[in-house]
């Protein structure tokens, strides 16, 4: 099986950042906020267990943590003064 690594860090990292903020946390919003980081981030395939061991390991180095968490972090801020859902909630109404 093939994993992208760096999406896992992301959907464990992205709920517990999320916390610290009081913005949309809708299926749409953090769908689209993951979607944006990981666009963001270089892409860690593995396919077996130990690849995503080493992958896990490697993501807690200060460096890339900081890296992913400033992806996310931009994510976050960007989706949150942009929601995709109100422009689709606007379109009904009008």
């Amino acid at each position: 099986m093939l994993i992208n690594a760096n999406e896992e860090i992301v959907k464990l990292r992205l709920p517990e950042l999320l916390k610290e903020y009081d913005c949309c946390k809708c299926e749409t919003c953090v769908s689209d906020m993951m979607a944006i980081a990981l666009n963001n981030i270089k892409p860690a395939y593995v396919n077996t267990e130990e690849g995503m061991l080493f992958k896990r390991i490697n993501s807690m180095l200060p460096q890339k943590n900081t890296d992913i968490e400033i992806e996310i972090l931009r994510a976050i801020n960007l989706v949150s003064g942009h929601p995709k859902h109100e422009e689709r909630f606007e379109k009904k109404e009008a």
